[in-house]
């Protein structure tokens, strides 16, 4: 889908008239800059990582939706629509939603460490009888 330039600025004006307003911010009034400053974002971060703007859980939340996959797993996070607006413009906004949306793929991918094994194992036995083999000497053969 394209959308030409005016209509490009009429939604991301849209958007920033829904966050001065502290009014939830939709889907549709997110424009191509913000979708390709998250698809950069997101290749910055993983080759793999894909990333989409949803519907923020909260009905009536400036927040917007982001939902993370890669690897078969996926997670949702919720963005400040300011900091999304302030991010085309700002490098220090830019890499605060860098870092959140890092922090989360990390989360996602995290695999927690296996269980410790058991300390109270007994002990094997005195290693000098595992070594004799009987009365007929050491039992080694011919070499």
């Amino acid at each position: 889908m394209v959308v030409a330039a005016a209509g490009g600025h009429a939604a991301a004006s849209a958007a920033a008239a829904a966050i001065a307003e502290r009014r939830p911010v939709r889907l549709r009034e997110i424009g191509n800059p913000q979708q390709r400053l998250l698809r950069e974002l997101a290749q910055r971060i993983s080759n793999r990582l894909d990333a989409e703007f949803t519907e923020a859980p909260g009905s009536d939340s400036p927040n917007i939706g982001v939902a993370l996959s890669e690897r078969g797993r996926t997670v949702a996070l919720e963005v400040p629509g300011a900091l999304l607006l302030r991010a085309d413009n700002e490098n220090d906004a830019r890499e605060a939603l860098r870092q959140r949306i890092k922090a989360a793929r990390d989360r996602m991918l995290f695999r927690a460490p296996p269980p410790p094994l058991p300390k109270n194992i007994a002990p094997a036995g005195d290693p000098a009888f595992f070594r004799s083999r009987g009365p007929g000497g050491p039992g080694r053969g011919r070499r």
